[in-house]
Order: C-alpha cells, then sequence, then structure tokens
C-alpha cells in the first residue's frame, strides 16, 4: 500500500514482489505519476526503477481489511494528485503529506500547497491527539504534537 508514487517512494516495490506474492495498492489519481516515474528519477540524477504493475487501484477513501486489521484509506491530495495516508488503530502513515514539525513538499508536478494544507487540517488534524504518525521520512510524531509545534498548522 503505498501513499503516492513519486519515485522514492516506489523504486523497491518490483522487487519486494520478486520474494512475496504481494498485492501493489495506489490510488487512481496517482497512475499517470507512477507511469512518469523514471522522468524524476533523471532529473534527481539516479538509476531508474522498474515501474511495479498495480493491483489494486483505490478510488475513494474507504476500509480495507488485511489479517484482522482495518486499515482506513484516507484521501491527503496535496504533495502529489492523488496521495493517501493509511490509518491503522492509531497509527497513521503519510507519506510525504505530514512530516515532524513540517509537510510535505509541494513544488514538484501535481502539487499544491493550498491543496495539501486543505488534506492536512480537513483529514488529519481532526484525528485523536494521541495517534501517532509515521510520516514517509524522519522520525515519528503525533497529532498533538503537530498541532502544537508545526509551523506550517499554526494559525
Amino acid at each position: 500500500m503505498n501513499t503516492h508514487a513519486h519515485f522514492d517512494h516506489i523504486g523497491a516495490i518490483s522487487t519486494l514482489i520478486e520474494f512475496g506474492d504481494y498485492p501493489f495498492y495506489l490510488h487512481k489519481n496517482e497512475i499517470e505519476l507512477l507511469k512518469s516515474a523514471n522522468e524524476y528519477t533523471s532529473m534527481f540524477e539516479i538509476e531508474n526503477i522498474i515501474i511495479p504493475n498495480i493491483d489494486k487501484v483505490l478510488i475513494e477513501s474507504t476500509l480495507l481489511n488485511f489479517s484482522g486489521f482495518q486499515v482506513e484509506v484516507i484521501e491527503t491530495p496535496g504533495h502529489t494528485t492523488g496521495g493517501v495516508s493509511y490509518l491503522i488503530e492509531n497509527h497513521l502513515f503519510t507519506g510525504d503529506t505530514l512530516f515532524s514539525g513540517s509537510i510535505g513538499r509541494t513544488d514538484l508536478p501535481g502539487g499544491n500547497l493550498d491543496i495539501l494544507l486543505n488534506s492536512i487540517h480537513k483529514k488529519l488534524m481532526p484525528l485523536d491527539e494521541l495517534t501517532i504518525v509515521h510520516p514517509g521520512h524522519g522520525k515519528d510524531t503525533s497529532i498533538g504534537a503537530e498541532k502544537k509545534i508545526n509551523p506550517f498548522l499554526q494559525s
């Protein structure tokens, strides 16, 4: 289950699939970004990656179940057009939407600061303050901590 399709988040998917029968989940609004992932690897002077095939296209916010775990898919566009976050119990996996003390970049194609801030304020900040946030990069944080310290979320 990927939060978005930037090369640094999908680069190892094809290798992982070689080791097991793992399905690849991605939001429908990320398909074009997935197809063009190697355009960005060259921009950052990184080797091309093998673009994985999508097994399950996520269409909207939904609930998924895996081995007794309920996963809530929360649409959080802004870093990319089809970015999502995943809530499993009190653990939120945000990819590059929300970081400890920061937010995802919006200067790449599909990024939009206003949409990103709207996603965070309307979809993530209403979650319980004790929700543990696991960003795609950097250290873990919590919704409560981000409300207090994140300069991008201050009024």
